[in-house]
């Protein structure tokens, strides 16, 4: 019985991480990612920016949006100060005269209702979602708009960078990871439809905005709705935004328990798209890449207790040791993060670990309730 327990568990976790990928690739072996011309007559773009005590940041995000290469009278900026406490406001206010406009919530309700508010206000009939420690190349905007010349495509993702992945072992990490998953997006993209997008830069239809509650994870689940109204979600990688790796393998196993309780509690609310009979493809890739994956830990947990349960046996044995050796590996690049934690031996175990014991907090915040409607900003210089 504990035999079969430790191999399926640990044939779920390979799934999920190598033979997906691998499914994934020869299902879409062959095909081409679209390269989209730029337009000739640009849409009015809104640039939508929720902030909560950036002024670390903010000043230089708006330079970066007002030097892009977009025609001025079409881009719309607005920024929704979610009750900051520094100079968030101020440094918005800087840039009244350019033509960015802010709006201050008096009551913190968190990113989503921030944006929801930021929609209300804005101008353009496309919506481009971003953060304020994202910068864009200076192409990002059209780059990111030029697929909606495509009818039939309502959400477009961006690719995010992160400028300093070599810089510690929580950067090479992430670096890593990132790599990883924009793999996995471009190939989604190409077989049915990217699952959902990254807050730092995504752009949708304004006909196709549906106001979410303030605690749905909304680069999450808007491209899951705007997929459900008959559109697709594409990820478009030649549109590039900017940012600083994580501080901290701590503070990314906070993000990512965040992120997962959010996501699981949306997916709840849209779990008609796990429905295989209706829509095959999508429900295979969410399954695979969202649902399985965050319950890895579940999975690791289960095949470590069935490899206790069978340590009896020398090849279980073996197995055990090299378990609890990744694990101490895990622990000391955590612990020595400007040492051991910058060698791949180290790092990579760390950040594993860091992610999965975050995946692990946000199953168990999904189960007792917990949404996370607001949060404390990590901090990425």
């Amino acid at each position: 019985m504990f035999v079969i327990v430790f191999w399926a568990a640990l044939l779920l976790v390979a799934y999920t991480y190598l033979i997906y990928p691998v499914l994934l690739w020869l299902l879409t072996a062959g095909r081409r990612r679209p390269d989209y011309a730029l337009l000739d007559e640009w849409p009015c773009a809104s640039l939508i920016i929720a902030a909560y005590n950036e002024e670390a940041v903010l000043r230089a995000k708006l330079e970066n949006a007002l030097a892009l290469d977009y025609p001025v009278d079409k881009l719309d900026i607005v920024v929704v100060s979610d009750e900051s406490t520094d100079g968030t406001d101020a440094i918005a206010a800087e840039f009244a005269a350019r033509g960015v406009r802010v709006h201050r919530v008096p009551e913190r309700g968190g990113k989503t209702a921030a944006q929801n508010i930021g929609v209300g206000l804005a101008r353009g009939e496309v919506l481009v979602f971003t953060d304020a420690n994202s910068m864009y190349a200076p192409d990002a905007l059209k780059r990111l708009l030029a697929p909606l010349a495509d009818d039939g495509i309502g959400c477009v993702c961006g690719e995010l960078q992160y400028a300093d992945s070599d810089a510690g072992g929580v950067g090479k990490g992430e670096g890593t990871y990132w790599s990883y998953e924009q793999f996995l997006k471009q190939r989604e993209s190409l077989l049915s439809s990217a699952l959902g997008a990254n807050g730092a830069i995504y752009a949708l239809r304004r006909e196709l905005f549906e106001e979410l509650d303030s605690d749905i994870i909304s680069d999450f689940i808007m491209p899951i709705r705007v997929w459900r109204r008959g559109y697709r979600v594409v990820y478009e990688p030649k549109a590039i935004a900017l940012e600083s790796s994580g501080g901290s393998f701590h503070d990314e196993f906070r993000r990512r328990r965040r992120i997962i309780s959010r996501s699981l509690y949306g997916l709840w609310t849209q779990r008609g798209v796990l429905n295989p009979f209706a829509h095959f493809f999508f429900a295979f890739q969410m399954f695979s890449h969202k649902v399985l994956r965050w319950l890895v830990p579940v999975l690791l947990l289960v095949a470590l207790g069935a490899n206790i349960a069978l340590a009896g046996d020398l090849f279980y044995r073996i197995l055990l040791a090299l378990e609890v050796a990744f694990m101490a590996s895990a622990v000391l690049g955590y612990a020595l993060p400007e040492r051991l934690g910058r060698l791949m031996p180290f790092y990579v175990p760390a950040y594993f670990c860091a992610i999965n014991y975050g995946a692990l907090l946000g199953v168990l915040n999904f189960i007792t309730g917990r949404r996370h409607v607001v949060w404390q900003p990590v901090s990425r210089g």
